[in-house]
Order: C-alpha cells, then sequence, then structure tokens
C-alpha cells in the first residue's frame, strides 16, 4: 500500500489518551473523512502500526485525535513524535503546482537535461520551501559528491517538475555554489 506521510504526532492532550497532530500540509479538513492511519517513528522505514480513529477534533491550529486503545495521557505520550501516515487516495488533495513531499524524494535534480543530485527531502524556510538536494560525485567541478545543498523551490530557481520521469528542473548552476 501506498502510504504518505501527513502529519506528526507532537503531544498528549487531556486524560482520555487524544494525541495533538500537526498537519504536514497545513490542511486538516481530510483528517475528519480518516476511520484509521498508520504511525511509524519520525523519519524511520521502521514497521508502521495501524490504528482506527475514534475522534477528531478542533482546526489546523489544535488539531485533536483519539485512536482506539490509547486511552490514558501516558499512551498518547509514548506516540508523541510519531509520523502519521495514510493511503495516497486519503490524503490532502493537491492544488496546482504542489507535490507530495515522497513523490519529491523519488526526483533527480536536473541542470540542462543532465542530472546533477538527488532530492532528499524538503524543508521550511522562512521564503518558503527548499529543497534539500545530495549532489551526485563529478556534478560540479568545484564541488566533491554527496555535498548537501538547500535550494528554494521557487519558480526563479526550479523549472518543471516532472513525476513521470522523476526530475526537477534547476533554472540557474549558481546556486549549487554556496
Amino acid at each position: 500500500m501506498d502510504l504518505l506521510v501527513t502529519g506528526y504526532i507532537r503531544s498528549s492532550h487531556g486524560l482520555d489518551g487524544f494525541v495533538k497532530v500537526e498537519s504536514a500540509s497545513g490542511e486538516v479538513a481530510h483528517f475528519a473523512e480518516l476511520e484509521e492511519i498508520s504511525l511509524r517513528p519520525k523519519g524511520s522505514e521502521g514497521p508502521v502500526k495501524r490504528y482506527e480513529i475514534e475522534a477528531v477534533e478542533g482546526s489546523s491550529a489544535l488539531l485533536l485525535l483519539k485512536l482506539k486503545g490509547i486511552d490514558t495521557p501516558e499512551a498518547a505520550k509514548a506516540l508523541s513524535g510519531m509520523e502519521l501516515l495514510v493511503p495516497r487516495d486519503q490524503a490532502c488533495p493537491l492544488e496546482e503546482d504542489e507535490w507530495y513531499v515522497d513523490d519529491l524524494c523519488q526526483c533527480n535534480l536536473v541542470y540542462q537535461g543532465n542530472p546533477i543530485g538527488k532530492i532528499a527531502g524538503v524543508m521550511e524556510g522562512g521564503a518558503g520551501d527548499l529543497l534539500e538536494v545530495t549532489l551526485f560525485e563529478g556534478s560540479n567541478p568545484d564541488l566533491s559528491g554527496g555535498k548537501t545543498r538547500l535550494i528554494p523551490m521557487q519558480k526563479e530557481f526550479i523549472g518543471k517538475v516532472d513525476l513521470s520521469s522523476k526530475t526537477v528542473e534547476l533554472m540557474h548552476r549558481w546556486i549549487l555554489e554556496q
């Protein structure tokens, strides 16, 4: 099953086993439609555990979930830091020029048709999202392979995103010379 990270459990809330959830997209409406979720430790490719959802409360400022079998503050606290995963078809719908981070992390960064690095992640920056790119060996004569660069996910720096060919176009090579 194709699961996407759609949120993170931040802490417990109250006495009945509710958990506070931070939405990965900032959108929360789709959580009300969910009947179950999967959890795994953040940043892990480890095993996932499925939970039925008993209740969804709150808003984007404070989203609360009650999971079946999690009935105490201690049990809820034990889930802190977990990634919340859902099937792709139940994730937040995308708008134009939006992509799931998991899809971007399967792409190569290309410049003038040549692959120069692999997208390793997406970070939030002050002016918008930043692509975290690990450069390939020999991709830049001034840099050795394996170096990481952050590239603003803005139209001035990023051109075509083609998920079918798993490529993201870099518009200006100079940005790698940080």
